[in-house]
Formats: C-alpha cells, structure tokens, sequence
C-alpha cells in the first residue's frame, strides 16, 4: 500500500506531493521501522548517542509537523526547519522541479515556513524527550528574507528555541534567500559564529553549534572558513546544501540542486575541510545519499555523520530502512568493528 501511494505521489506536482506526504505522516499514514542490533553503527558525538549516523536534512520537516512519524520511519536524528522568526510564503511557484532520471531536484522556496512561534509549539506539542529519548533532534534556524541584520534574527531564534533541541545550526547557504551566502565570507563569517557562541554562552547553554555551508565556495573561502572554525573551536560543519551550479541540466531554472548530482561535489568539500580541520570538526555530509555505499564514502572522506533528503522523497518510506540494513552488512563485510573506525579513512 505505501509503495503505491508512493508511486502515485510521484506523479503529481512536486510541492504538492510534499505537503500530501506531511498531511499523510501525520494521520500515521506511514509503515513504522523497527531496527535490531544496530550497535555497530552507534557513536557518541556532542555527548549525544547516535544510534546510526543517518538523519533527515532540514528543509522537509520545515514547521516541525512531523517529528514522531520521520523518527519512526528509522531515521536516528532529523533537523527541523529552515524556522525564520515571522512566518514566510517563500518565493513565487511552482519552486520544485524533479528530475528522475538524473536522481535530482530544484528547489527555490526561500525560507517557507509558518514562523518560530508555530514551530516551538509543535516540538512543545510533540514531547520529543518523553517519546523519543533515543532519538536525536536539530534546530536549523534563518533569517527572514526582509532583515537587514541577520544576527537580530538569529538572535532571536536561538533565545527561543536552543532549549527544544540536541544540537543547532545556523544556515548560511541557502542560494534562495539573497544575499544569505555572503555570510561565508571571511569577515561576516567570524561575526556571526563570535556572536552565537557569545549568546550560547549568555544562556548558560553547551547545546552544539553547526554551521551549514555551500557547496559553491572558492577554494579560498574554504580555507578562511577552517581557520575560523579550528579558532573557536566549533562543534561542527554540515556540508553541503544545495548547488546552484545547474549546468548539467540545460536549464535556466532558478534554485538550487540537490540529488545524485550533488554528490561528487559535496564529497570533494568534505575531504578538503576534513583535512583542513585535520578531523577536529565534526562534519555532517549530505549531497546525492542514494545507497549505504555513498554513505560509506562520505564517512571515509570525513563525515561522522549523514543527511538524505532527494533519496528519501524518492525511493520511498522504506528507503531508510534498506539503507541501515545494508550500511550493517557493509561494515561486517570489510571487518569493522565500529562505524566510527572508517571516519577520514580516505582523507
């Protein structure tokens, strides 16, 4: 039954398709996953335990509706938002295109979301530490599209919402909201990061700190971004969101990709700033996740952890369990005794 309405939501209009699958999660339309003897794919990161270094990115569960369903579906953390503080329609439509055959998607929703005060109450609502204690849970926060000063917006988000949540993270790399990227350059880059540890600090938290880049920077900014990150001492980097480099496509679409053809890239990011960082930064890879094999090469190349997003809105609710399943085998197969053991293998 969920592989046809699978099918079936695969024809239709993407976003459409999208907010049928939420309505759906949360009537508990969904096949709920029960793993055993995962404990070759456990670690301990931020003093939190991941029960497998799979997660869901941010941008699906972007109003926090569906927290217990998207655990249930076997995914061992998921990050919520991109919240804003006021709630925005994000760009004009139709802003999600699916390419099926090159494994991809377009997006160019800039930041849609219900607002921060909608959010809250559904993670309050959700009692994520009573139902899901084994379960790990990001916030991923943004700036609304009209503010002039990203940290007022920042600031705002994080003195709310740090508290419902295992870790944080500041995304500065979405290509749909202008003017976002800047914020990688150097200088507003070790603003913003002074600022939020400064506010952390302030609110007597140790709640870790991400920081989500693009995959579209200089090789430059990619050492800049390093320095700044080994000189506060940053919990860890996510890498990448999505591209805006289309050319494969042929298209004048506006947006960013995501999918298969995201991988090579993000891959070739996580190598350099793992070895930039010598290790010292943890690094969340995502980027064209398809098969437990991509998992494996993102680890090697420095993740210690992972994101699906296209693949998951793909292949269907049953992705996530085939993709531990065989993420297991592989690790029993070339003799590891722990998932950590292959992290930066091939850096």
């Amino acid at each position: 039954m969920y592989k046809l309405a699978h099918r079936i939501l695969n024809k239709l209009n993407p976003e459409f398709a999208h907010n049928l699958s939420i309505r759906g999660l949360k009537l508990g339309l969904y096949p709920k996953i029960r793993f055993q003897n995962t404990e070759i794919l456990e670690q301990t990161i931020w003093g939190r335990r991941f029960q497998t270094p799979i997660g869901l990115s941010a941008g699906f569960d972007k109003n926090a509706e569906v927290i217990k369903p998207i655990l249930n579906l076997g995914f061992s953390f998921t990050e919520l938002g991109t919240v804003t503080p006021k709630a925005q329609f994000g760009n004009p439509k139709p802003r999600i295109h699916r390419f099926n055959d090159q494994q991809a998607l377009v997006n160019s929703l800039g930041f849609n979301n219900k607002g921060m005060q909608i959010f809250e109450e559904n993670i309050i609502n959700s009692n994520i530490k009573e139902n899901f204690q084994d379960k790990i849970v990001g916030i991923n926060i943004g700036n609304n599209k009209d503010t002039q000063e990203i940290i007022e917006d920042l600031e705002l988000l994080f003195n709310r919402l740090h508290r419902l949540g295992d870790y944080v993270v500041i995304n500065l790399s979405s290509p749909n909201t202008p003017g976002l990227r800047d914020n990688l350059r150097s200088v507003n880059f070790d603003k913003i990061v002074n600022h939020i540890h400064r506010l952390r600090d302030k609110n007597h938290s140790k709640i870790p700190i991400l920081f989500k880049i693009s995959p579209d920077i200089s090789d430059q900014e990619k050492k800049d971004i390093a320095l700044i990150s080994l000189a506060n001492d940053i919990d860890g980097l996510i890498l990448t969101n999505t591209s805006i480099d289309k050319s494969f496509l042929n298209s004048n679409l506006k947006g960013g990709i995501s999918g298969r053809p995201l991988f090579l890239k993000s891959n070739k990011i996580i190598r350099d700033f793992y070895t930039l960082t010598s290790g010292k930064i943890k690094i969340i890879g995502v980027g064209g996740i398809f098969d437990a094999n991509d998992i494996l090469i993102k680890m090697k190349l420095g993740a210690s952890l992972v994101q699906v997003y296209s693949s998951f809105t793909l292949e269907g609710p049953y992705h996530i369990k085939k993709l531990t399943t065989d993420l297991i085998s592989l690790i029993h197969q070339q003799g590891y005794r722990n998932i950590s053991e292959v992290i930066g293998q091939n850096s």
